[in-house]
């Protein structure tokens, strides 16, 4: 008791150096042989200052009797200087305590609450209410028409991979509480957004409760790009949500009062290609100057800061760039099954015993649009039909669409799906491609796709746009909501490319994109177009042809060549002309050289950045592109640049470091059973190297006669342990990685031994 009292003490003197800054080196003195747990004089005024943690009337009256003895002796002595009482409590003071203030204080003793103490250092209700209307990040409801969610918060397990535990919303809450500084990381929709919100009440509660004396403080990075000092930063955030007196929220956090919760460290700055990597990681760190301050300045205090997973090269960056040497490291993980079907009960219409497919994604953002939108029901319904992400998108689209046509419009659905689809191409712009397009774009995609300008019918078609939502309300521009459906309409914008190159640079909003844009399609975009001439059952490879020669006498559109190579990187297509790209960052994808990569030795890569290229065992390097003072960040499966073929890999590359032992070929040189590694093989294959599945011949390649043999073992355990499905397509049968099970296919990659997995003991009882 005695204990709380003395840290309650100084909790209490601590806010009176800021209340009065001119006094800040006073606290308790020694007066006529007794303690007095404040006085702080300043160039204006004497204050005298009791704190208890009791309740008792008792020391209520002792306590008033001390100040105002104090004030007394002051007055006689000092007219001239006022002096005044302050009696703080814990908790709001009794209507007796008052009583007694009342009378012994003689009107020149305040009584007061801690948080009314604190109050009067800075407004901390108006902050609390001021900050609950204004938006959380990310955060919207799943109609895009408002900041607050429809559902309620349903728990998402956060990971610690340093020590492998699971944590919850209370557990964060506790290491804040205790002064932790906390990184928070995961993809486009996981929930990440919505964790800090859910933080930001659960202390919002305890503060209100008396529980905790800090209150909290949630920033929009997003809002304050460009802002290096930590003072302007939080000022800055308290006008944007309307707080009356920023200086005052300034003061609390100078004094220690607040836990800061940061949203969104990646959408404060853009990245250019040329350069270094230490240049791009010193652009990175530049770019948080402000935020790295904010945290480092913030001693004592809980931080959580929370941005997108591989935004930063390691953990190691993140910890620099962002001042938390001795910070924690979190990951948001996707939800389970079970969280699946609990975040869905809470919408309208639900359906528990609905089964769905493995690529439905499994972030809590997309559900709830699909969910919103009684979507859900036909994902179930007629699963088969789309196997992978790449189909389902592509299926949900046709079908969003042909539902759209004819509502509030005369438009059909093709075109408002040629409008979506061009909107995608403005996308690539923002630097996580999912757009920030503005309503005065979105009418000229109207105008360019329909031929006259939109009408009234026509304005509400693309506010209420399928696929997109808002991105910023104060200028109603939109955004796309998920990555995955994004690219799916970037690969529908490219097949038009290739069908006809000279009719898609007519667009001036495309050919202002392909410009200016530095990353290519992704690997989802990539596969649409190649399954597309697949299933057209035409060689894409004389498109690629056409397309090489419409680029040759043009020195722009350097995003285009990109593209094209983006196609060959995820195809199976020989390229049978020269072709150069120069300046495109392909970060953020992996590059797989083996026996299975199609022929491009033409093929020329310059002043391009890629995070990871992975070498197989059995490699033709006659086939691989040629590297040209590319930045390389992970080489897997190579030891050092020596160990690179010298032909394809110019001098002139640099390269963040080297991996010899993560590849297949090192997993079948470990001293495990041929079971295990084949499970440990086919899962890497599955879930590294691809995310779209790969054809069962595929499985058995680069395996011995003994290997081989084991094979359909193990695919028939993956299946049973819900890792992977398969379906028959036309030309043989494909498996497909579940989705919702890639960390646990990754913790079994790289911890076989301990990752309690009954699979990895069956699978070692598998013999040839």
């Amino acid at each position: 008791m005695r204990k709380l009292g003395e840290d309650f003490e100084n909790e209490v003197r601590r806010i009176a150096r800021y209340k009065w800054p001119t006094a800040q080196f006073e606290g308790a003195q020694v007066i006529d042989g007794q303690e007095r747990d404040g006085v702080f004089e300043t160039e204006d005024a004497v204050y005298f200052l009791e704190a208890t943690v009791s309740e008792n009337s008792k020391k209520a009256r002792e306590d008033c009797q001390k100040i105002f003895k104090l004030i007394s002796a002051h007055n006689r002595t000092d007219s001239l200087k006022p002096a005044s009482g302050w009696f703080v409590t814990k908790q709001e003071p009794t209507a007796e305590q008052r009583k007694q203030v009342a009378e012994f204080g003689k009107g020149q003793v305040r009584a007061l609450s801690f948080a009314q103490f604190q109050q009067s250092l800075v407004d901390v209700r108006g902050y609390l209410a001021a900050r609950k209307n204004h938006k959380f990040g990310s955060v919207r409801d799943f109609s895009g028409k408002s900041n607050k969610p429809e559902v309620s918060f349903v728990e998402i397990g956060i990971s610690n991979a340093a020590d492998d535990s699971v944590l919850l919303i209370r557990d964060i809450a506790d290491k804040l509480l205790a002064g932790c500084h906390v990184a928070l990381v995961g993809q486009y929709g996981a929930g990440k957004s919505m964790t800090l919100r859910e933080l930001f009440f659960l202390l919002e509660g305890l503060y209100a409760k008396g529980s905790i004396s800090k209150f909290p403080v949630y920033i929009n990075l997003r809002e304050h790009s460009g802002q290096r000092d930590p003072v302007e930063l939080m000022e800055r955030h308290a006008r944007s949500i309307g707080f009356e007196s920023p200086s005052s929220l300034v003061r609390a956090w100078r004094a220690g009062f607040v836990i800061l919760l940061v949203d969104g460290f990646d959408e404060i700055a853009s990245l250019g290609v040329q350069g270094s990597w230490k240049k791009l990681k010193d652009l990175r760190r530049n770019s948080l100057q402000g935020v790295r301050r904010l945290i480092g300045d913030s001693i004592g205090m809980g931080v959580i800061v929370s941005g997108r997973s591989h935004y930063f090269e390691s953990d190691a960056e993140l910890q620099n760039a962002l001042g938390l040497s001795d910070g924690v490291v979190l990951s948001v993980d996707e939800f389970s099954e079970l969280q699946v079907k609990e975040f869905l009960s809470k919408f309208p219409n639900s359906n528990n015993s609905q089964v769905f497919p493995d690529w439905l994604p499994t972030r809590p953002l997309l559900l709830g649009y699909l969910a919103s939108r009684n979507l859900i029901s036909h994902i179930a319904v007629e699963k088969s039909e789309m196997p992978d992400a790449v189909d389902g998108w592509d299926y949900l689209l046709g079908r969003i669409y042909k539902r759209e046509e004819g509502i509030d419009t005369n438009l059909d659905g093709p075109t408002l799906r040629r409008i979506l689809e061009r909107a995608s191409t403005l996308a690539r712009n923002s630097s996580d491609g999912l757009g920030h397009i503005t309503p005065k774009e979105m009418n000229s995609i109207f105008f360019e796709i329909c031929g006259y300008e939109p009408d009234e019918q026509g304005l509400l078609a693309i506010q209420r746009l399928p696929g997109l939502g808002i991105y910023s309300a104060e200028d109603e521009s939109r955004c796309f909501i998920d990555k995955e459906l994004a690219d799916v309409c970037k690969g529908h914008e490219f097949l038009r490319f290739l069908n006809d190159p000279y009719s898609s640079a007519q667009s001036v909003l495309w050919e202002g994109v392909m410009n200016s844009c530095e990353r290519p399609l992704s690997q989802v975009s990539a596969q649409l177009v190649n399954r597309n001439f697949a299933l057209r059952q035409s060689g894409i490879s004389g498109v690629i042809s056409q397309a090489i020669s419409f680029m040759t006498d043009r020195e722009n559109l350097a995003c285009v060549r990109g593209d094209i190579a983006s196609v060959l990187f995820h195809g199976n297509t020989d390229l049978e002309i020269k072709f150069e790209v120069e300046g495109v960052d392909f970060s953020g994808c992996s590059l797989i050289f083996n026996d299975e990569m199609p022929n491009l030795g033409l093929l020329s890569m310059s002043h391009s950045i890629f995070d990871e290229l992975i070498f197989e065992s059995s490699l033709d390097a006659k086939k691989m592109p040629i590297f040209d003072a590319c930045l390389i960040g992970k080489i897997v499966g190579r030891l050092s640049r020596d160990d690179l073929p010298t032909d394809r890999f110019k001098i002139n590359c640099e390269y963040s470091h080297f991996d010899g032992s993560a590849t297949s070929g090192a997993i079948r040189d470990a001293s495990i059973s041929t079971g295990e590694k084949v499970l440990l093989v086919t899962l890497r294959k599955l879930f590294v190297q691809s995310i779209s599945g790969r054809a069962e011949s595929a499985l058995f390649r680069g395996l011995d006669v003994n290997e081989r043999r084991c094979v359909p073992d193990v695919l028939k355990l993956l299946k049973k342990y819900g890792l992977a499905t398969d379906f028959s397509k036309g030309d043989g049968i494909i498996w497909l990685p579940a989705r919702k099970s890639k960390f646990r296919a990754q913790k079994i990659i790289s911890m076989p031994n301990e990752c309690g997995e009954d699979i990895v003991v069956e699978a070692r009882a598998i013999t040839a």
